[in-house]
């Protein structure tokens, strides 16, 4: 704690030690931390996540008062607090893990009901029915959870929503009529299915079993729920562990409307859009906690500090472009990393300065290092570079196919004479440096033919001439072929 208020006294400090990897780091806890405030806002355990919260924060005032005893006992309730917080919040646990899943993967495939459409108007439709008739019903719209592992019971139907099948499977003689309609993909997707049943009687008041269930999969879930009373054809809704009496089906229109645009939106939105868009005191509140555990646990741990000498390396060069002389070839840098084990898993040999070729001219050249130029892990940041002006000096070069001429010393065999003599490949590719006019041949080294008395291949070298090189294309090699028959 000392560590953390003697780093809070300094500003400079703050700024300094502050690096891109934090910043992630505060962003991916600040999605975890709000994540959980939601799953426990809508399960109604939000008050024994602040219980908690409040327990966690007694223990940091006792640090950093030294109150010995408070910190023992808190030290032996957080040492079992794991094996507690699986006991009590076993399902919201598994419901935080599925949430997870499903920002992960963003399934697509899922064409929900359109919030103006046929579907729509014939659910709405059966719903006011069956509110004059006083039959009851329960009718899920499943959201972007899955909610099979709540549901039990049931008929598979994978049917096209219309108000004529809505009234069939609620109606009293349907042997499916007492259980739950589950609406999933635009479409009747079960039917006869039972549901949990809700603990929450404040919520439920003196109202039945179907609204008991409808509660229920709104305490689990992100499903939305109509519910029709039989007794007194009264609709209701539940959702996000709330149930709700409405007044007209124009009211349950806009509820449902919203519904379908919360969950599946038909207009996306700019990330700074979605931010501010919803649960703004929410995202403010993870956001706050994720800074004080950043605060408390990654600031104190302080910065490593450590060398590295790199190589400077040239990407997408032009091939027409050949560095004669570049200094330095290697820099000096400093990295820093937060905590002991920043530098554990570093892979020296991928460290380098890399210079794009698109910045570079024929003739001299300076180019200054930078951070943005030195290729590094994202944990790491950059603190010093020694040397950061690099002189680079660049010829410029033009493609030429020059022929090959061959040369040769000494005689075939007696009573032999030779019929031809040619290189493969027989031109050659050259980049005559600008300027310079490209020469009329290019000479092989002397390949000796002496005694040669049948076809023989010869493999020599090219002679460069003053001011050429070779093109990636070639490694100077030519094989030369003597063909040769007896007189």
């Amino acid at each position: 704690m000392n560590l953390l208020f003697a780093g809070l006294y300094s500003i400079s400090s703050l700024t300094q030690n502050f690096y891109f990897a934090d910043f992630l780091d505060v962003i991916i806890v600040t999605l975890l931390i709000y994540s959980v405030i939601l799953l426990f806002k809508q399960t109604r355990s939000l008050l024994a996540l602040i219980g908690i919260g409040m327990l966690v924060a007694l223990y940091i005032t006792a640090q950093m008062f030294n109150f010995y005893l408070t910190s023992l006992a808190l030290q032996s309730f957080f040492a079992a607090f794991i094996v507690v917080l699986v006991v009590i919040f076993q399902d919201e646990l598994r419901r935080f893990f599925e949430i997870i899943a499903v920002w992960s993967t963003r399934q697509n495939i899922i064409q929900p009901i359109a919030s103006r459409s046929a579907a729509m108007n014939e659910l709405i439709q059966a719903v006011a029915r069956l509110s004059h008739t006083k039959t009851g019903a329960i009718i899920v719209l499943s959201g972007q959870e899955n909610i099979e592992r709540h549901t039990d019971g049931g008929k598979i139907l994978d049917g096209v929503i219309s108000e004529e099948l809505l009234l069939s499977i609620f109606d009293a003689t349907s042997p499916g009529h007492d259980g739950a309609m589950i609406i999933n993909k635009n479409r009747i997707v079960q039917f006869g299915a039972h549901l949990p049943l809700s603990n929450n009687f404040k919520e439920i008041g003196k109202r039945g079993t179907r609204h008991s269930a409808a509660l229920g999969i709104a305490e689990c879930s992100d499903a939305f729920t109509v519910v029709i009373s039989e007794e007194q054809g009264t609709i209701s809704v539940a959702h996000e562990g709330k149930l709700k009496q409405i007044k007209n089906i124009e009211e349950l229109n806009i509820l449902l409307s919203s519904f379908l645009k919360e969950k599946f939106p038909e207009v996306s939105y700019s990330i700074i859009e979605n931010i501010f868009r919803k649960n703004s005191i929410e995202k403010l509140i993870a956001l706050m906690v994720a800074i004080v555990l950043w605060f408390i646990i990654s600031f104190p741990t302080g910065t490593i500090q450590r060398d590295f000498t790199i190589p400077i390396s040239y990407h997408n060069l032009p091939e027409n472009f050949v560095i004669e002389e570049s200094n330095p070839k290697e820099i000096l840098i400093t990295l820093a990393g937060r905590g002991e084990n920043a530098f554990g898993k570093i892979q020296i040999e991928k460290l380098e300065a890399a210079i794009e070729g698109n910045v570079l001219r024929a003739g001299a050249n300076k180019i200054r290092i930078d951070e943005n130029l030195i290729a590094r892990p994202i944990n790491l940041s950059v603190v010093k570079i020694n040397s950061s002006d690099v002189q680079i000096f660049i010829k410029k070069y033009n493609k030429a196919n020059v022929p090959i001429k061959i040369r040769t010393s000494g005689t075939i065999a007696r009573g032999y004479v030779i019929n031809s003599i040619e290189s493969i490949p027989k031109y050659v590719t050259l980049m005559i440096q600008e300027g310079q006019s490209a020469p009329a041949n290019i000479l092989t080294e002397t390949a000796d033919i002496t005694n040669i008395s049948e076809d023989t291949p010869i493999k020599t070298k090219l002679i460069l001439p003053y001011g050429a090189r070779f093109s990636q294309e070639s490694d100077g090699s030519v094989l030369i072929t003597v063909d040769v028959r007896k007189k």
